[in-house]
């Protein structure tokens, strides 16, 4: 989706769609060396981003790591994550998710 002069950003993911003006900077301390990547601000999904002299015009899905062999299929719902108590014990399968830093954000 190519922008066009005063056109806001549209998150690219199904379930999300929502615009907005510039996308969130993630940074992923639970790696090490940090690695931080544009996001949609709602669902703060990792998105890519082309820039074309200094503007954002166009963002698409990010390429996520397949686990092996095969894209990560979530067990439950994205968000669940976010749904637990804080106590709770992450499912094993979380634990290899590529999105589970944004399932666990809470939103109030």
């Amino acid at each position: 989706m190519r922008l066009f002069h005063g056109e806001k950003l549209k998150c690219p993911y199904k379930g999300c769609g929502k615009s907005f003006s510039k996308p969130a900077v993630v940074t992923d301390t639970s790696v090490i060396p940090r690695e931080t990547h544009y996001a949609c601000p709602y669902c703060m999904s990792k998105i890519d981003v082309i820039i074309e002299d200094y503007r954002i015009v166009e963002v698409k899905p990010a390429d996520y790591p397949r686990v092996l062999g095969s894209p990560a299929k979530c067990a439950y719902h994205f968000g669940f994550l976010s749904t637990l108590p804080r106590e709770s014990p992450i499912p094993d399968e979380c634990l290899i998710c590529p999105k589970v830093l944004q399932c666990t954000i809470r939103k109030h």
